[in-house]
Parts: C-alpha cells; structure tokens; sequence
C-alpha cells in the first residue's frame, strides 16, 4: 500500500544536492547541514527556488533519488494551483514513484501482468461487486491511484482515445478517481494509518491535482518528446 512518505525515503545523495546547490562557502555548507537535520527547516528549504531550478535545468544525470526528484517536482506544481499541504505532496510524488514501476500498474492479485495488458477501469469496477470489504477496500484504493497517474500523466493519451476510439474521457477518470478516494477515506483502514485527510483532500480536489499533474508533464517531463528518455515509463 502506497504510504505518504516520500520525504522519508530521501538518501544522503539527495541532501549533498541540497548542499551544493544552495551553500556559496564552506560556512554555508556546514549551517545547512545543521538545519537539514530540523523537519521544519529542511521542509522550507526544499522550497527553495534554486533546489527546483536545479533539477530542471541541470543537463545530465542528476545524482538524486527518484523520491527526492518526485517530491520537489511534485511540490511545486501543486503549490501553483494553491494545494500547499506538504503531507498531500508526500502521497501525491509517492503514487508518481510507485507507478514509474510497470508493476505496480496491474490490480492487487492481477496475474499475467504485462506492460501491454493494462487493467480495463471497467474489469476492476465489476470485481468491486464480489469481493469482500476488505478487498474492495484495496481494490478502491488502487482504482483511485491508477485514475490519478493515468489521468495526471497521460491526460493527452486520454483525450486522444477518447477522440478517436470512443474511449472514457478526463471526466471518466475524475468521477471514478473522486469516489474511489472519498470511499476509501471512509474505510477504518485509512484512520488507522493516517491517511483519511489525505484521501478526503485527493477525493474532493481530484481535478486540482489532476491539472497540476498535467502541467508537470507538459513542463517538467517532456513526456511525448522522442528525448531524452522520461523517468516515467510509457504506457503501450
């Protein structure tokens, strides 16, 4: 289950990036080392300016974590459209990160996954209706995921299916994203680990995060450029 923690996954590589982007002298190196180590401090300065700028304008490999590079991303755009809860942010580059892995595409206990064989939204649906509570709880919560990286990602994708084969449209995906995150917030579960505001927030302000989801492609990723490779893998 996908966790809001990816500012817990930052490696030491990802705070050096921090350090040398940011320090101008040794004594400023030394001093945001010390703040790093304050939640709070560390928090505002991954708010930095320079941090954002650096990551998308530095040519080459950037020697940060996907979870580093997802979160200040991720952070930003949906800053822009006013949805500043870092803790919203942290669920948000988390789903980014799971999906950049074709495995975690397919449905909970899906087999003979392929990256050419995704789960129709509709197969899912129908499974909602004999499975237990428990399940549904999962299964729900995977629709809500899936809803917001396809839509969030692939919004271009969508619309041209939905254009030139009759396929679901944006709306599709808002409607079935909104109540899947608004069910699943309602589940014991997601009191249990702390995820209710978080889904409640995704569930009413779906299509907020979806828009600032697609600026980030269109912007940062470059997703339908031939190159260089996206970090998020394409779907067939």
């Amino acid at each position: 289950m996908i966790q809001a923690n990816c500012r817990a996954q930052f490696t030491a590589d990802d705070f050096s990036f921090v350090v040398r982007t940011l320090a101008k002298s040794q004594r400023d190196a030394v001093s945001l080392v010390s703040l790093l180590s304050d939640v709070e401090e560390r928090d505002a300065i991954l708010d930095h300016d320079l941090i954002y700028n650096s990551l998308v304008d530095e040519a080459g490999c950037l020697q940060v974590s996907a979870a580093f590079y997802f979160y200040i991303l991720t952070r930003r755009v949906l800053r822009r459209v006013s949805l500043d809860e870092r803790a919203l942010t942290d669920y948000v580059a988390a789903v980014l990160l799971a999906f950049s892995h074709v495995s975690q595409l397919r449905a909970p206990e899906e087999k003979n996954f392929t990256v050419r064989n995704f789960t129709y939204i509709s197969d899912i649906l129908l499974r909602l209706n004999t499975c237990s509570p428990e399940q549904g709880y999962v299964l729900r919560l995977h629709l809500a995921n899936y809803t917001l990286f396809f839509s969030g990602m692939f919004a271009e994708r969508v619309h041209s299916h939905a254009q030139r084969r009759g396929a679901p449209g944006l709306s599709f995906y808002e409607a079935v994203g909104q109540s899947s995150y608004l069910s699943a917030a309602q589940h014991p579960q997601s009191k249990r680990t702390d995820l209710q505001a978080i889904f409640e927030m995704l569930g009413n302000e779906f299509r907020r995060v979806r828009i600032a989801l697609n600026d980030l492609t269109d912007t940062l990723l470059h997703l339908h450029a031939p190159s260089p490779s996206p970090i998020i893998i394409r779907p067939p």
